[in-house]
């Protein structure tokens, strides 16, 4: 039911409860009748929640729908961001890696680290640290150590 419907519904039903009548001539008088406004309340009441229930159907069909097409696309991207996610809190509440320079990389649960530390035993730990994450599957440390060449290959996976 669309709100101006509401609205008109709520309108009908008030006014369906009163009667208007002229008394002498002191203008008009309006009589309510409570229990038809009761009456005509419970009726609007018992419609709205019959189309919130159609309503709440739709919506459940209409994302199940959703989910059906786009639902193994959508739930990998949002498992890689909590891979991701879940890495860079370990590696920020490690006080031996200093994380500000660690980038990440998460496809399909393959972690690439990427970035600069200062020491090899920075690296392991980093390393060390996101393949003991839940949804890791590999992880290719391509750190690179302070005043060392870079990895010229990429760790196998």
């Amino acid at each position: 039911m669309s709100k101006h419907a509401f609205l008109l519904a709520a309108g009908l039903i008030i006014v369906a409860g009163c009667s208007q009548t002229e008394k002498d001539t002191a203008g008009p008088y309006v009589h309510v009748d409570g229990k038809e406004v009761d009456r005509n309340m419970r009726q609007a009441s018992r419609e709205l929640k019959a189309d919130t229930k159609d309503l709440g159907k739709a919506i459940q069909n209409g994302a199940q729908k959703v989910d059906e097409k786009v639902g193994p696309a959508a739930q990998a991207l949002l498992d890689d961001a909590s891979v991701t996610a879940r890495i860079r809190a370990k590696l920020l509440a490690d006080p031996e890696v200093k994380s500000f320079h660690i980038g990440l990389d998460t496809t399909d649960g393959r972690v690439v680290l990427n970035g600069t530390v200062a020491t090899a035993d920075q690296k392991a730990e980093a390393e060390k640290l996101a393949s003991h994450t839940e949804g890791v599957k590999s992880v290719a440390n391509l750190l690179q150590v302070n005043g060392e060449a870079p990895p010229t290959v990429a760790p196998a996976q």
